[in-house]
């Protein structure tokens, strides 16, 4: 009885770790889907950095 509640608290924790790493991918990317092309964003390389998106001022 003891490893069933064991196993189910690990899985609801599982659960909600993958719940907050979801809702946070979801948040940090919804910026990135609002730039687009034309409104003065534009994907560029910065040595060092890697590919970010610029804006053309």
């Amino acid at each position: 009885m003891k490893s069933v509640r064991r196993t189910l608290t690990r899985s609801a924790a599982l659960l909600a770790t993958s719940a907050v790493a979801v809702a946070t991918f979801g948040v940090m990317s919804s910026p990135a889907q609002a730039m687009q092309p034309g409104d003065g964003w534009y994907r560029c390389y910065i040595s060092g950095y890697g590919w970010m998106w610029c804006y053309d001022v």
